[in-house]
């Protein structure tokens, strides 16, 4: 990939027009975007629930209504009346609308002279007489289909029930048109308003597209000015921002291509890509920046830092992406539609960082203050290295102090993961003060509120429902709703029952009740037009809807309250009998519950993903595992402040996992690419550490620090989970910046990092692996892990890997060149002792225990030997056993080959030797 991206920077031309192409293309698509604000992409698909609720709807039509609330001193008025029979009117023209109930469209139920009246309430036209006004009144006021539900029991509140069916591009359209005809009816002494969800569809959405237009620009602004402040170049401000736009149209426009529309779920992910878009970039320049402060022109610091950053941003973007990629095997359409585009997004933006950066930057002049006077050596600047100069050492001093207080904070945050819930409240999503929620509150007290659901009620026979004891049942629960208090009304088929049954028997409410008979009851129904009972009797009788109206919208309050009602309607109806709740509002609320915790919970696979690849990038589960630490702690913080501040998970705040984790991985794997190769410069861990943390520790700082005060001003936003997301996920960016800083360095402080990148591009010859002692056995796999464990050492030729009386403990094997062994006698003479080749061994008794060097060995021609100390061979055997297994065999076969040649020369000189001295003994005479 390196070497693409520098062909690309030698040809820069072509790669600005690939990117100007492909943005030029995908922009003319981003009008085509679709705003989604329906509520099936909440739903759970496949859901046997969502079944059921499709059923209901085709038996008993749309539960997605709109009331509209007329308040007047007297509804019975003429003024009122007119207005209601206007409004009822014209909403019945409208497209969309399947159904309008009101004062002017129902039918009343009447006794007169032992019959039944089951005339319209009001006729054709709204009488002005006063006798036939208060008739009207009376009806209404006693009518128990009609109190609560159409009319208040003061009759200072109407209202006009229209029930939708329209399409995602309904609501808005339909809430304007509505608004349209309450102005048209308008007059002195009528307060009237609309409320439903329609209207809540559309006042959401507008909230949405507010913050869309104003804070999240004004956010952006901030994090730049911080960008400026920090590094004081026009480039670290404003390149983020070039490719934070470019991945941004981008996946918007592949989203439209794709058919993704932009929803709840979906609008999120311009802010998840400016967040970990910007993270990539200031990586990116900060090496850059660091480079030419060094001295480096601007083509070889621009090639350095394609080389260093190439391999963190392939990392931490494949992961990533992984983690966002598993969310599209949930079964919510919202959240599948969010795994995609998040997935889509992220992979654009690394694209466009990989290549748009370098080519930036080459357009870029070198900043003024990053040039320095010729001659001038180098020094760090800015208060950031020797803060992390006194940090590295800190770490080091109070690692027990750290834990200790890692330990704390983390055993708070669980505490408080004791008193996280869940819960999807929308309508606590706005302002108390807001509009929607004092028309909601309005609503909820002068009549009935707007959230509606059925009970449907499955006799499992034809007639089911004519059953006395079914309609007493069906009785008794609405009864019982009514106590709970959080119900304001439900109408059904036994209510018309009970009303006739009254109206049969002179109005005495004594006979208010289910008749015994169900021939009775059987003409009672035969008596209502099939308008009437269409919305709560099917069409055999076999299955009755009882339609609730309430105001309560926390989804873990709704569960509580049909968690009872099913308790009582088990205890109340017959065994045969089913009751079952449905409607949008209830899938809705399960399913946002649903993705919410499936956020949470995918995080767990999210963080295997991770770790699998940090474990096969740097070849050991340890440093796997170890990397989860730092990613983690934040999430977990992060929803430990959730539970003692009292937010409750829902989408909103459960996205705020998601930008820590795409944070804090991509800083955990530029902190450990950088310390790998700090060691391997160094071979000195504490060294690795002050010096990863002054490469890593201003980016690092420095975004942390840009992307919380630009969440922090969403706090400032109207819109209740904008709020919270900008608190929570600015808390979560200082958390993440700490946990980099501190944890990180403290955790590879103790390891020893090998990439599988590093072994890829170790250079080992097989003939060398083939014919070293040291190596027998090894497959050049291993032998480059052993390179990287120990080290090579490059030698011109003159040059001294040993000097002969030096203690050491170091083992050495010749790579390439030629060395030579030798001491100097006593007449100032070079002794040769041996011409070390490639694959010679030299140091193997050294490696066991610091020797003293027994010779001097010379480099003879430019040559490299791998270097093996003896906390090179812990380290082998604690990272690679089976590979240090056969490295000691191989040691130990080494020494007893020298011993065995040592053994030999020494026996061959002392017969030598004796030889000679038998050659001077003469035999006496």
């Amino acid at each position: 990939m390196t070497r693409l991206l520098h062909w690309v920077v030698d040809h820069p031309a072509i790669g600005a027009a690939l990117l100007a192409g492909v943005s030029l293309v995908l922009a003319s698509q981003v009008v085509r975007i679709e705003l989604d604000t329906s509520a099936e992409s909440f739903m759970v698909e496949n859901d046997p629930a969502r079944a059921f609720y499709d059923e209901a709807l085709r038996k008993f039509g749309s539960d997605n209504l709109t009331v509209v609330l007329v308040k007047a001193d007297d509804v019975f008025a003429v003024p009122a009346l007119q207005a209601v029979k206007r409004l009822s009117d014209a909403l019945e023209r409208l497209d969309g609308v399947t159904r309008v109930e009101s004062l002017t469209t129902v039918n009343n139920v009447r006794g007169d002279d032992g019959t039944l009246n089951t005339d319209p309430l009001i006729g054709p036209k709204i009488p002005t007489d006063a006798a036939a006004l208060a008739r009207i009144r009376a009806d209404a006021l006693s009518n128990r289909v009609l109190v609560h539900n159409l009319v208040s029991p003061d009759a200072r509140a109407t209202a006009v029930v229209v029930y939708t069916a329209g399409t995602a591009h309904f609501n808005r359209a339909f809430t304007v048109q509505v608004d349209r005809l309450i102005a048209q009816v308008a007059a002195p002494g009528l307060r009237i308003f609309q409320m439903g969800e329609p209207f809540s569809k559309t006042t959401y959405a507008s909230y949405i597209e507010r913050d869309q237009l104003t804070l999240i620009p004004l956010s952006i602004a901030v994090l730049l000015v911080v960008l400026f402040l920090a590094f004081r170049t026009l480039e670290a401000m404003l390149i983020p921002l070039i490719t934070g736009v470019l991945s941004i149209v981008w996946t918007v426009g592949l989203m439209a291509v794709l058919g993704i529309p932009l929803n709840a779920m979906t609008a999120a992910v311009p802010s998840l890509l400016i967040a970990i878009g910007f993270t990539e970039d200031v990586h990116m320049i900060a090496v850059y920046e660091e480079l030419v402060e060094r001295g480096s022109d601007k083509l070889t610091a621009i090639r350095t830092m394609l080389a260093e950053s190439s391999l963190p941003l392939l990392v931490t973007s494949a992961t990533t992406v992984l983690g966002f990629v598993t969310l599209v095997f949930t079964n919510v359409t919202g959240l599948v539609q969010f795994g995609w585009a998040s997935s889509i997004g992220l992979t654009a933006n690394f694209i466009i960082t990989m290549l748009g950066v370098p080519l930036l930057l080459l357009l870029w002049p070198i900043p003024r203050r990053l040039h320095r006077p010729a001659g001038e050596a180098h020094a760090p600047r800015g208060v950031i290295p020797p803060l992390m100069h006194w940090l590295a050492g800190f770490i080091v001093r109070r690692r027990r102090m750290v834990w200790l207080l890692t330990a704390l904070i983390t055993a708070g945050s669980l505490a408080g993961w004791s008193a996280l819930r869940v819960d999807t409240d929308f309508m606590s999503y706005f302002p108390e003060r807001s509009e929607i929620r004092q028309r909601a509150q309005e609503l909820h007290a002068s009549l009935a509120g707007s959230v509606t659901f059925y009970l449907v009620v499955d006799t499992g026979m034809e007639d089911g429902v004519k059953n006395p004891r079914v309609l007493r049942a069906i009785a008794d629960l609405q009864d019982y709703m009514a106590r709970t208090g959080r119900i304001d009304a439900s109408v059904s088929v036994a209510d018309y029952v009970r009303t006739m049954n009254r109206e049969m028997h002179a109005g005495d409410r004594a006979f208010e009740t289910i008749p015994d008979s169900p021939d009775l009851i059987a003409q009672y129904l035969l008596l209502l037009e099939g308008k009437d009972l269409a919305k709560y009797v099917d069409f055999n009788a076999s299955t009755a809807n009882i339609v609730v109206r309430h105001n309560v919208t926390s989804s873990f309050e709704v569960s509580k309250l049909l968690a009872g009602i099913e308790q009582f309607a088990a205890a109340t109806f017959p065994r045969n009998v089913r009751v079952r709740a449905t409607g949008e509002t209830i899938l809705v609320n399960n399913a946002a519950d649903y993705m919410a915790v499936n956020e949470f919970t995918s995080f767990g696979s999210t963080l295997l993903i991770i770790g699998i690849i940090h474990a096969l990038l740097f070849m050991s589960v340890r440093a796997g595992g170890l990397s989860l630490v730092p990613n983690v702690l934040p999430i977990v913080a992060s929803f430990g402040i959730m539970g003692l501040l009292r937010i409750p998970l829902n989408t909103g705040t459960a996205f705020v996992a998601t930008v820590a984790i795409g944070i804090a991985v991509d800083d955990t794997v530029h902190h450990m690419v950088t310390y790998n190769r700090q060691l391997n410069l160094h071979n000195d861990q504490t060294k690795a550490m002050v010096a990863t943390l002054e490469a890593e520790g201003r980016p690092i700082i420095y975004v942390s620090l840009a992307l919380a005060a630009g969440f922090f001003v969403l706090m400032f936003s109207s819109f209740v989970p904008t709020r919270q997301l900008g608190f929570l996920s600015g808390v979560v960016m200082l958390l993440a910046m700490v946990a980099e800083l501190v944890l990180t360095p403290l955790l590879m402080h103790s390891t020893r990092l090998v990439t599988l990148w590093n072994v890829l591009h170790v250079k080992m010859p097989r003939d060398v692996v083939r014919s070293s002692p040291l190596l027998r056995g090894l497959s050049t796999w291993e032998a480059r892990k052993l390179v990287l464990l120990g080290g090579l050492r490059p030698l011109r030729a003159g040059d001294y890997l040993v000097r002969k009386g030096e203690a050491g403990n170091e083992l050495y094997m010749v790579v390439s060149g030629r060395l030579r062994a030798f001491d100097v006698g006593a007449d100032g003479r070079e002794v040769t002792f041996r011409e070390l080749g490639s694959a010679s061994v030299i140091g193997e008794v050294a490696v066991l225990g610091d020797r003293v060097r027994s010779a001097h060995v010379v480099a003879e021609t430019d040559t490299e030997v791998l270097v093996i100390s003896d906390a090179a061979l812990e380290r082998i055997q604690r990272r690679f056993p089976f590979t240090a297994a056969k490295l000691y065999r191989n040691i130990a076969a080494v020494l007893s080959e020298r011993l065995r040649d040592q053994t030999a020369a020494r026996t061959l000189a002392e017969g030598a030797q004796r030889a000679e001295e038998g050659s001077r003994f003469v035999l006496p005479q």
